[in-house]
């Protein structure tokens, strides 16, 4: 990992005693989580023409994040992170703060505002969050920076990766038992604006600068649980605009309207474990439609658990001659070492099948990647 990343671990040895200083009636509580991941392109193909200057063949780990493994040398890069998390909150838990900062091996180490948001518990049901958060898209979005929560070194990319993840605005929640089933009920909405976006490096180019916004956010999540069975359903609506930033200054394009439509289905009885989860986005006002899928199967063994997955990617352009296709066939195997550290190994094979005039990191691409994941 950068060295950069050693940092904020010098910051929490301060920090973290300020819970023996709060003023009465206040409770602090922090904690952490770090992901160290190598990985090596094995092969594949590639089109100088069309590969944005990056060395392909590549294997794109993190879209949002513009995490690319290049041909060559192990990267740690693409999938390392260190992340802290710190709330204060009045000692009956009504009201509270909170805050995450996440530093990343595609940003050198930077630190970034993940998450700070407000909570008051309205009463024993709904919650009211206002603030900066998570865009809960997907059923991992929440602990997606957790690599630790997840059984991937990196979560599948067709479903896992789009140019805006967190947003600015407030969530309320509903909670309750209905007989056997816990439903989840929220609605949220807020907007969101990404500079210098790395999703969108990926297709313009490694040395490109785009900016992303997504504005008049609104949206509803739905989860279900019972016992080893979840179901989920979350749909979000939104205007998207980008701008590609030149020597000079440049606008906005037109505000183009999209929908997102996800679900979820998940099964983990402590040892079976089996997931399928669901993406389509309507964007016909600004180039068509999207959808990925993913499946996964894994079995617990003690420590060992062992996963195959399969994702996928379609896209239905205006032009079919453009449109862009792929999907990666995953084996990981997974080892706890304590109920706090995990060892993942875990190989991907990425497959281009989009149309031949699809011109932005064309190709196939195979990757080995190792991981060590750790909560504090």
């Amino acid at each position: 990992m950068n060295r950069t990343l050693l940092l904020p671990a010098l910051l929490a040895a301060w920090v973290l005693p300020v819970q023996a200083h709060m003023p009465e009636g206040l409770e602090w509580s922090g904690s952490g989580f770090l992901t160290a991941v190598a990985g090596r392109v094995l092969g594949g193909t590639n089109d100088p023409t069309t590969d944005g200057g990056y060395r392909c063949p590549c294997f794109i780990s993190d879209y949002a994040q513009g995490g690319i493994y290049e041909r060559g040398r192990v990267r740690v890069g693409p999938d390392s992170r260190l992340g802290f998390q710190g709330s204060v909150s009045t000692s009956d838990r009504r009201f509270g703060l909170t805050g995450q900062v996440v530093m990343r091996g595609t940003a050198n180490g930077a630190p970034n505002l993940e998450w700070a948001y407000g909570t008051a518990e309205l009463d024993s049901r709904f919650t009211l969050q206002v603030g900066r958060k998570r865009l809960p898209l997907f059923a991992y979005s929440e602990v997606q920076d957790v690599g630790f929560a997840v059984p991937w070194t990196h979560l599948p990319p067709q479903l896992y990766g789009w140019e805006i993840v967190n947003y600015n605005g407030a969530s309320l929640t509903y909670r309750d038992t209905w007989g056997r089933w816990a439903p989840t009920l929220s609605v949220f909405g807020g907007a969101e604006s990404a500079r210098n976006s790395g999703y969108w490096k990926i297709y313009n180019g490694k040395d490109s600068r785009t900016d992303a916004r997504w504005s008049q956010i609104l949206g509803t999540e739905w989860k279900f649980n019972r016992g080893p069975f979840d179901a989920r359903y979350v749909y979000m609506q939104s205007y998207t605009q980008n701008r590609l930033a030149g020597d000079g200054p440049s606008e906005f394009s037109p505000r183009a309207r999209q929908r997102i439509h996800g679900a979820s289905f998940s099964h983990d009885d402590g040892h079976l474990i089996a997931r399928a989860e669901f993406l389509a986005i309507d964007r016909t006002e600004d180039y068509g439609r999207d959808s990925a899928q993913l499946f996964a199967l894994g079995y617990r063994v003690g420590r060992f658990t062992p996963m195959l997955s399969y994702a996928n990617y379609r896209q239905k352009h205006h032009d079919p001659s453009v449109s862009e296709a792929h999907d990666t066939r995953t084996a990981v195997l997974r080892y706890d070492l304590t109920n706090a550290s995990a060892l993942k190994i875990q190989f991907d094979a990425w497959r281009d099948r989009s149309a031949e005039g699809f011109a932005s990191m064309r190709g196939h691409a195979r990757l080995l990647s190792v991981g060590f994941d750790m909560v504090f």
